[in-house]
């Protein structure tokens, strides 16, 4: 809803095209609001006022809908055809039975159903989304960023935008650096789009609506509109669920018995006619084994069984969003992880800095920390990056450097940018994979290939390695593809093995679950973990070896290869769909949004309670913890099925 100020002669609430139309100061007076934010009684006031910020639903399906929805069920025409049939021939016996047994059936399957639409709502409601706002207390107070639910948020609400966040209201961009937003849910676009924040306008390019996620960058954002008044509300494309092995099964199974039903009734009359010289007197029989054959009660005992489970699952803090992805997880036999977070607990230590021949150089640490320190402050994400955290703590002070510009992390170029002036002299600071900044780096092949083999010693021993290049650029530069820097050196940093890994890895092995994983780090590091870790590891390979080759090939490896490295997260996604025509039920763990396409594309994604927004969104089982023995404990008691009267609680070894 999009918030006029009240007066004596209150204009008429603006529409979408106007908003759009106009500049940042424009819009920040019509809603009344500022850079700071709004203060919080205004904030409650106005949440009163214009309700919560919830998309309008969909109202609830009636009794008499469900009990027609039910009729179009296979099973359910095929018996009224036999009734049908029965009441030809005069059989009104069979005929009453069948019209009975197809109504107690139809009316069990919609209170079946509407108590799983209720059991899933409930647990959906368990992983709400959260947007970081800016408020005050009060008018002179200074203020403050914090957490709240997206169904709070108001018109002139001021908003923080990160990489993975869900946009939660159509919003007006006051400042966005190198921000790119997925918006295929709205308008089809499958690439992520760069937005800017225009103060004069043009196009969309400064507008966020509803429904798209943030991909890479981040912003400070105005809310214009909430609730019916966005653009996805008046939207009424909805994206497409992917088949799933449960469909795939129970599709194929009710097919079967329909043919067995079409084939064995008329086979049954021919062999009484022959035989017994009996032809449509046997038809009752007929129609008899017919209606024995027709597992009426099928849909009624999946949807309970289901929804049973989930309740069950949900106990022990396994969230099953999608109630098929409850047979999903139990039918996994490839299971696809990331290796930071997962297998290690995600809290690197700075190591080491390593100058360009292979001695500890200060001086790289130190242009590694004004990289960082930039970046976290110009780019200002929600969520600061753990590796510039953990740089930072361990670097010295960087002396009297100021930022000009920065540019953040990007899965995609797995590079960070930062324009600094330094005394009188400008430069800026390039950060990230080896591979990706040597590239860049003015360096003779001897010594571009003696700085590659550092690397790879370095990683050999288990540490994540950054490269670091310098390069002295004019006052006006924008960031971009950087060449021609000159090369600093390595900064290392270690990840600590998760104490729980070995053992959940040991027991998916026990259950049959071939573990992969899809990192992009480098694929030394992945696999010096892995043995640590006690996975055999087999064939260790490259993404960016994987980019030539054919469906069928790219298959054949990702089946053969357990670690593969240097992944970008559309390679992640070529590899679980690689794997999923393979034949292969897929699971994928994961907690960021480079993980977001191979979740997708997976048959069951799966992430923990604390992972972004988008990712969250789009899982199909959330869980309590990022610990692979949630996936172990959730696989066992799937694959035991919903039967066991009570399941034990899960408790995560942290």
């Amino acid at each position: 809803m999009v918030w006029a100020p009240e007066a004596p002669s209150t204009p008429s609430r603006p529409a979408q095209g106007e908003i759009a139309a106009l500049s940042r100061l424009q819009v920040l007076r019509l809603l009344d609001s500022g850079p700071r934010g709004l203060v919080e009684a205004e904030a409650e006031s106005r949440l009163l006022r214009h309700g919560e910020n919830v998309l309008p639903g969909h109202r609830p399906v009636s009794w008499p809908r469900r009990l027609a929805r039910s009729l179009r069920d296979p099973f359910t025409m095929v018996l009224l055809a036999l009734g049908l049939v029965s009441a030809l021939i005069a059989s009104w016996g069979t005929a009453g039975v069948i019209v009975l047994l197809v109504v107690a059936s139809c009316a069990l399957r919609s209170n079946g159903e509407y108590r799983a639409d209720r059991s899933t709502a409930a647990l959906r409601e368990l992983v709400a989304t959260t947007a970081t706002v800016r408020r005050r207390s009060s008018e002179d107070a200074e203020p403050r960023e914090r957490e709240i639910p997206v169904d709070q948020l108001v018109p002139g609400d001021v908003v923080k935008l990160g990489p993975g966040d869900l946009v939660p209201a159509d919003v007006r961009l006051l400042r966005a650096r190198r921000l790119t937003v997925h918006q295929a849910p709205l308008t089809g676009e499958s690439a992520p789009v760069p937005k800017r924040a225009l103060d004069l306008p043009q196009g969309d390019d400064h507008l966020c609506r509803q429904g798209s996620s943030v991909v890479s960058g981040s912003a400070l954002a105005v809310v214009a509109a909430t609730g019916a008044d966005t653009m996805l509300a008046g939207s009424s494309t909805a994206p497409v669920r992917r088949s799933s092995a449960f469909d795939r099964s129970v599709n194929g199974i009710s097919w079967t018995l329909v043919r067995l039903m079409v084939i064995i009734p008329p086979v049954a009359l021919v062999a009484n006619a022959v035989l017994r010289g009996r032809g449509f007197e046997a038809l009752p029989f007929a129609v008899a084994v017919a209606v024995g054959l027709t597992p009426e009660m099928l849909p009624v005992v999946v949807t309970t069984a289901l929804a049973r489970g989930s309740a069950l699952l949900a106990r022990s803090g396994v969230i099953v969003k999608r109630l098929a992805a409850l047979h999903d997880v139990g039918a996994i036999d490839v299971l696809c992880m990331d290796k930071t977070g997962t297998l290690t607990r995600d809290r690197p230590v700075l190591r080491d800095s390593i100058g360009p021949d292979g001695a500890p150089d200060p001086e790289v640490l130190r242009w590694a920390a004004i990289n960082s320190f930039w970046t976290l402050q110009l780019a200002d994400p929600p969520v600061p990056d753990a590796l510039d955290e953990a740089i930072l703590l361990g670097a010295p002070d960087h002396g009297e450097v100021e930022g000009v510009d920065a540019s953040p992390f990007d899965p995609v170029s797995r590079v960070s940018c930062a324009l600094v002036r330094d005394g009188g002299a400008h430069r800026v600071v390039v950060k990230g994979a080896v591979e990706r900044v040597l590239e860049r780096c003015t360096l003779s092949p001897p010594d571009r290939l003696r700085a590659a083999r550092l690397a790879d010693r370095l990683a050999e021993e288990g540490l994540r390695v950054l490269a670091v290049a310098v390069a002295d650029r004019p006052a006006v530069h924008r960031l971009g593809e950087e060449r021609g820097l000159a090369f600093a050196g390595f900064v290392t940093l270690a990840d600590e093995p998760s104490p729980e890994a070995p053992g959940a890895l040991a027991a998916l092995s026990r259950r049959g679950i071939t573990r992969k994983v899809l990192t992009g780090d480098h694929p030394a590091t992945a696999a010096r973990t892995c043995r640590d870790l006690g996975l055999s590891v087999g064939a260790v390979v490259n993404a960016g070896e994987l980019d030539d080759l054919s469906d069928s090939e790219l298959a054949e490896a990702a089946g053969r290869a357990t670690v593969v490295a240097r992944c970008t997260p559309e390679q992640k996604a070529r590899v679980v769909r690689a794997l999923r025509a393979r034949g292969h039920t897929v699971g994928f763990l994961g907690d960021g949004v480079n993980d977001l396409a191979a979740m997708r594309a997976a048959d069951v994604g799966i992430c923990p309670r604390g992972a972004v927004d988008v990712t969250r969104e789009a899982a199909d089982v959330v869980l309590a913890a990022k610990d692979l023995a949630a996936v172990d404990h959730s696989a066992q008691h799937t694959r035991a099925g919903p039967r066991t009267p009570r399941l034990p609680p899960y408790q995560s070894p942290r």
